[in-house]
């Protein structure tokens, strides 16, 4: 019998997610470009210099000697990468886009696909790579936005963000959402409704990042760290050059790899 080509599958996947994933990708775009905005007028006013000054002790004791960068043009031009609202932003995109086999059950579409011979880990594959493709998507215009806005709007003089520092962080984003992503995929092979498998997903992403602030700002919270996942993706010290970059994204992979996994096996499994 031939192999089932994943083609259609993601083509039709993609259509569905099309609306959704151009907005995100303009608002953050749009984000990006901003930010230099900002950074500009601030280096023309020759502001970074107080901002360093008035830089909360706590702050600076919470997230560390890094934070210090946002006191600069390099610093606020990257600061959407891992600005909270974006990083959620694209892991609610991914968890989306990855529970739409839950949609197909809802809906009753499951049962006309496998009507030919489409076996039941095309399904879940064909919602993986197009979550994990629509999210690295979002990425890829953050990034060009961003030196778009530095091209067309920084100030003579000013220093710009590297571009392998800006690849970086943008590596991180996606990753952490690749995580998320494939928590949707597992929680589309258990529910039979799209909005309590995206649903569940999305508190439950909301619930780590706040936990990852208070174990970072909380001594008596430090053991939990390792065990989130936004621990492993510090915006301030990737931005600053001094992240761990091939442990966290090494951690954020294989969570992604592990969680997608089990997905492909519980909807092998489950009763349809």
């Amino acid at each position: 019998m031939r192999r089932p080509r994943l083609g259609p599958l993601v083509g039709r996947s993609l259509a569905r997610a099309r609306a959704v994933t151009l907005a995100v990708a303009a608002v953050l775009a749009g984000f990006q470009v901003m930010l230099v905005i900002i950074a500009s007028a601030l280096q023309t006013a020759r502001s970074f210099g107080l901002l360093s000054s008035l830089m909360p002790m706590g702050v600076q004791q919470a997230f560390g000697p890094s934070v210090l960068m946002l006191a600069s043009f390099t610093g606020v031009a990257v600061f959407g990468y891992f600005h909270p609202v974006v990083v959620l932003a694209v892991a609610f995109l991914g968890a989306f886009v990855a529970t739409e086999p839950a949609g197909e059950v809802e809906w009753g579409l499951f049962d006309v696909e496998l009507a030919r011979p489409v076996p039941r880990r095309a399904v879940i594959t064909r919602s993986l790579v197009v979550s994990l493709g629509v999210t690295a998507a979002v990425a890829g215009v953050m990034v060009a936005a961003t030196f778009a806005g530095l091209a067309l709007l920084a100030p003579a003089g000013a220093a710009w963000p590297r571009l392998p520092r800006v690849l970086s962080l943008a590596a991180h984003l996606v990753a952490l959402s690749w995580v998320f992503a494939a928590a949707g995929l597992l929680a589309a092979a258990i529910a039979r409704r799209r909005g309590a498998a995206f649903g569940g997903v999305a508190v439950i992403v909301v619930c780590l990042d706040l936990l990852n602030v208070v174990a970072d700002a909380w001594e008596k919270a430090a053991p939990l760290r390792p065990w989130l996942p936004f621990h492993y993706f510090p915006g301030f010290d990737v931005a600053a050059g001094t992240a761990p970059v091939a442990r966290d994204l090494g951690v954020l992979v294989a969570l992604t790899a592990a969680l997608a996994g089990l997905a492909h096996w519980r909807f092998e499994k489950r009763d349809l």
